[in-house]
């Protein structure tokens, strides 16, 4: 891959890094709630695919940002996000492939007093 092919891939390290933070609120669960047809059944955790939805913003947004498509990712979950608590995400490249211009990332998402809410990785295929 060359610098004229992928010039945003080719500078991207090992070990680079982005992040965000989100606090979700009742409101906010309620009305994915809604959305997803479970109402009248209230969470009293963040819902997992809300937290997968941060990771999925950074990597789209973030970095790589841009161009990034998703092939895999695995999550484990150790401890549930409460309501109105600040979630921070992370995503840090691992592995860089550039023969095929693939991103591994390390993924993780911690609460408020910093326990880990969740970890795994990712792989994105990164195409402008």
């Amino acid at each position: 891959m060359s610098d004229h092919e992928l010039p945003r891939f080719e500078r991207l390290s090992i070990g680079d890094r982005a992040q965000v933070s989100r606090r979700f609120e009742a409101a906010d669960l309620e009305q994915w709630c809604r959305l997803a047809g479970h109402d009248g059944v209230w969470p009293e955790e963040v819902p997992e695919p809300l937290i997968a939805a941060l990771f999925s913003y950074l990597l789209g947004e973030e970095l790589p940002g841009h161009g990034t498509n998703y092939l895999k990712q695995k999550m484990r979950f150790h401890a549930a996000g409460r309501p109105g608590e600040t979630l921070t995400a992370t995503v840090t490249v691992s592995r860089l492939r550039r023969d095929k211009a693939l991103v591994y990332l390390d993924t993780r998402c911690t609460g408020e007093d910093g326990r880990l809410i969740c970890d795994g990785d990712a792989l994105v295929l990164f195409q402008c």
